[in-house]
């Protein structure tokens, strides 16, 4: 084989065209040589050439798929967009609601405050009212036993008054 440093003399230098002829002509490897290996690079030009074109067309087609994935991805993120205002009606919606429902709860709370204040004070009363009750009951049963008492005791028979 020629070495890559070797340059093909120009016509003028040589005057003889059928050694230029020679020195062009491909020459075959010899049959000693091992076949082709699968691990070691190419030195085919077509075949050079032939794997970029391959390599070409795969990442042609890796970028179509991440062009086409970035659109998918930007067509969702404008979806997302265009519910951004409805969703922040409903939250603000549902802060409203939750503000209207504890002022509701409070105002209920403080009204139970108030009213168990004055169940307090109505069971204090009834209370008292069941003493003053027991109490009366008791002078009522100590008068009916002196009453009782009295009825049960011979009584002295009237004057007479003279007719």
């Amino acid at each position: 084989m020629a070495d890559p440093q070797d340059r093909i003399p120009e016509p003028a230098e040589t005057p003889d065209a059928s050694a230029i002829r020679q020195r062009l002509l491909v020459v075959s490897p010899p049959a000693s040589r091992p076949p082709h290996k699968e691990g070691r690079p190419a030195t085919n030009l077509a075949t050079v050439v032939g794997r970029f074109a391959d390599l070409q067309h795969q990442v042609g087609d890796q970028l179509i798929a991440l062009e086409d994935s970035v659109q998918q991805q930007g067509q969702q993120l404008a979806d997302v967009s265009a519910q951004l205002p409805d969703m922040k009606e409903r939250i603000n919606w549902l802060i409203a609601s939750y503000y209207e429902e504890d002022r509701k709860s409070q105002n209920m709370r403080e009204r139970l405050a108030r009213q168990e204040a004055g169940l307090a004070t109505l069971a204090e009363a009834v209370r008292g009212l069941c003493e003053t009750q027991a109490q009366w009951r008791q002078t009522l049963d100590q008068l009916l036993q002196v009453l009782g008492r009295a009825q049960s005791a011979p009584a002295a028979a009237p004057p007479r008054w003279p007719e």
